[in-house]
């Protein structure tokens, strides 16, 4: 915990403040210790750098109310982008509160990328010796980016991450503005029709490119138009709104001395009610909200510029001059909604007045947009669109700031004197009839490519069904060779049982089936073979099984022999006869 040694302001002037509605809804189960009333903002007259804001609760807090061990902690949320979700938030949690306006170390968090700005010294205090209510906050706006106008509640929570025993004052964000900004307090300064605050940028080497033929519309609109949304930004003034895109500049050495970064370019009736303040606001295309500083202005032209610290991505806008029926874009955020796109054709260039007219379709909101051409060049502004009365708007008949203007006003053009008289210096890619012929190429080759990855599959796939096949046959092949054997050694063992036989097998044995060569199978003929042979040893396993029945009985017959013995004969009847001994067969 940091403890700072000087006091709040407790006799400084306040020179501008905002109080938000009551919070008019408790929830059940809120702790009275973290009910939130509402929400107030102030300026002082000693530090216009800082901002103040106060938590009103209730009761007069503890200085433990949010260090407590159970991670509670209060603050205040900020809306830069009007979605009803904070963008910011100055809080305090885990560190113990002094009674007599003492500050302690807050914490400043950003939700966008979930960082806590440790850069930023958020001082925080309170009166508990004087039984007061309040919490303050203390930051400086640049910190924090706080833009001219925004939206602030009051938080406290019990128990963080229980769902239970919280409160917002009042319910929802309340919307400020500061001073400068229309619906707040103005601060000094004036607003004369043309000014600047810095030394202006001065423009840089044209590296632009050149097509074909800008008539045409982009190869690929897609692409060009997903390279160019990152440079366009909304710039929030006030209650409105329009459209800035950041240019291709050298800054100069005062801007780059006090951290600016990038350069946006809009149009002047966008930011006038802020000159005052000098301060905007630029929602990004990400979604984020940065702090804008205006540097320059001219209202006869149409065009200012603003300085962001944040860096934006530049667009090119020096090139050949524009001509009737060059196709144009325009990204912007008519109405509100950013990133809106819309396409046409230049209808009319005036190039004594710098300015030219369109078709592409644009709305409140779009003013200060880039309207660019097929290379993605920024040729102007999107500023304004006719009427045919007092109630009735020309469809299709747009103006545009031409880039022109914007040299001596907002931008020093030392390098290129003339935006639309330079030479572009690249030539862009193939035409809209090159890319259908190469678009026709490479989709012909696709499906060649997919036709011959057809071809190898079924290839791939006929052969591994060849394979499972000859698997099978082989095993019907080992099957029927197993069988034969099997007769084989039958007829063979018969053989050596039923020796008066001994001829029938020898001729069975001799007209046996042959084996199959496993080793081999046609697939087209194994079948047709296999059955064959089948057939032939089934007709050798009936011969053989006839075979061995006749030899049984063969094998049990008697038969009659002569034996002689000298002068003397003897007959023998038996199944197998043999001479007594002595004897000899005759």
């Amino acid at each position: 915990m940091i403890i700072f040694a000087h006091q709040a302001p407790v006799s400084a002037a306040v020179t501008w403040s905002a109080s938000s509605p009551n919070d008019s809804y408790n929830r059940p189960d809120l702790d009275p210790r973290y009910d939130v009333i509402d929400v107030d903002a102030a300026i002082f007259d000693n530090d216009t750098a800082k901002i103040w804001f106060f938590l009103n609760l209730k009761n007069v807090p503890s200085v433990n109310i949010f260090n407590d061990s159970r991670d509670s902690w209060g603050g205040i949320q900020l809306d830069y982008n009007f979605d009803e979700s904070p963008d910011y938030s100055l809080r305090l949690l885990g560190v113990t509160l002094k009674t007599d306006r003492t500050t302690v170390s807050g914490d400043a968090y950003r939700y966008s990328d979930k960082t806590f700005l440790d850069e930023c010294d958020v001082e925080v205090y309170t009166n508990i010796a004087e039984s007061k209510t309040w919490i303050g906050f203390v930051v400086e706006k640049s910190c924090i980016s706080l833009p001219s106008t925004f939206g602030m509640r009051g938080y406290a929570d019990y128990i963080a991450n229980d769902s239970t025993s919280f409160d917002y004052g009042p319910d929802d964000f309340y919307r400020v503005n500061l001073p400068g900004t229309s619906g707040g307090s103005t601060s000094s300064g004036s607003s004369t029709s043309s000014g600047k605050t810095y030394e202006l940028p001065t423009n840089v080497a044209n590296a632009s490119t050149l097509s074909r033929n800008f008539t045409e519309a982009p190869g690929n609109l897609t692409k060009l138009s997903e390279s160019l949304l990152p440079s366009v930004v909304t710039v929030l003034c006030g209650g409105g709104s329009g459209t800035g895109w950041s240019a291709e500049v050298a800054l100069s050495k005062t801007l780059q001395d006090d951290g600016f970064k990038s350069y946006v370019i809009t149009n002047h009736h966008v930011i006038e009610d802020c000159i005052r303040s000098r301060a905007v606001s630029l929602l990004l295309s990400d979604k984020s909200t940065v702090a804008g500083t205006i540097v320059a202005w001219n209202e006869s032209s149409d065009v200012a510029s603003i300085a962001t610290k944040t860096s934006i991505v530049s667009m090119q806008w020096i090139g050949s001059a524009p001509k009737q029926g060059w196709w144009v874009g325009v990204i912007g955020s008519p109405l509100g909604k950013p990133g809106i796109l819309t396409t046409g054709i230049i209808s009319s260039v005036n190039a004594n007045s710098g300015t030219f007219t369109m078709t592409a379709p644009i709305n409140p909101g779009n003013s200060g947009g880039p309207v660019f051409d097929s290379t993605g060049r920024v040729l102007g502004l999107a500023t304004s669109k006719n009427l045919i009365s007092s109630n009735q708007i020309a469809e299709g008949f747009g103006n545009a700031q031409g880039v022109t203007l914007l040299c001596s006003s907002v931008i020093s053009c030392v390098v290129e004197g003339d935006p639309w008289g330079a030479t572009s210096k690249f030539i862009s890619g193939p035409s809209t009839s090159e890319l259908e012929a190469l678009a026709k190429a490479e989709a012909e080759a696709k499906s060649k490519a997919e036709a011959e990855a057809k071809a190898k599959a079924a290839a791939e796939a006929k052969l591994a069904l060849e394979a499972k096949l000859r698997e099978e046959k082989g095993k019907l092949c080992l099957n029927f060779n197993g069988d034969l054997k099997v007769q084989v050694f039958s007829a063979e063992t018969a053989k050596s049982l039923y020796p008066k036989s001994n001829g029938i097998f020898d001729s069975l044995l001799q007209r046996a089936p042959t084996e199959l060569d496993c080793n081999y199978i046609n697939l087209d003929s194994f079948d047709s073979e296999l059955l064959n042979q089948q057939k032939l040893l089934n007709v050798f396993q009936i011969a053989v099984s006839d075979a061995v029945a006749n030899a049984k009985v063969q094998a049990k017959k008697k038969s009659t022999i002569t034996c002689v013995k000298g002068k003397l004969t003897k007959k023998v009847t038996a199944v197998n006869p043999k001479c007594p001994a002595g004897y000899k067969k005759k």
